[in-house]
């Protein structure tokens, strides 16, 4: 960080300090990236919390047909990008009590103030949480279709 501002500050002599400004501007963008990330971390500690304790709430969007198919398919799309086989995710989210439990979660999500995009990304890496952690049998098993 400390030779990206003398550079910055070595820029900037000709151009009337806008390399510094640009500098600012990086810094506290790359803040509020860090900042988005720990809540985005917390609110997920929060909802796993409140699913643990029974909390039953039903996200918002659930009662919409188009944003139920697009939160399914982009957990799905974004859980095979990384690695989790379709066989699987055809299992889990065939299973109803998973799913509600899932759905759960993203109420959860939304009532720590995640938006839509944010409680995808949650429920998607609960199930790459849930392939990594699955029994090598039905690792295999899945593999195998």
């Amino acid at each position: 960080m400390g030779i990206l501002f003398l550079l910055a500050v070595l820029l900037a002599w000709p151009t009337a300090g806008l390399s510094v400004v640009a500098y600012i501007a990086f810094f506290i963008f790359q803040s509020f990236l860090k900042a988005k990330t720990r809540m985005h971390h917390s609110d997920k500690l929060a909802a796993q919390r409140a699913v643990r304790a029974g909390s039953e709430r039903v996200p918002t969007w659930a009662g919409t047909r188009d944003k139920s198919e697009t939160f399914v398919y982009t957990i799905q799309n974004f859980a095979m990008e990384h690695g989790v086989p379709q066989a699987f995710l055809q299992a889990v989210l065939g299973d109803s009590n998973t799913f509600k439990t899932l759905v759960h979660y993203a109420g959860a999500m939304e009532e720590e103030g995640a938006s839509f995009i944010e409680q995808q990304m949650a429920v998607s890496e609960k199930l790459i949480e849930l392939w990594s952690v699955a029994p090598k049998e039905v690792q295999e098993a899945a593999l195998s279709e």
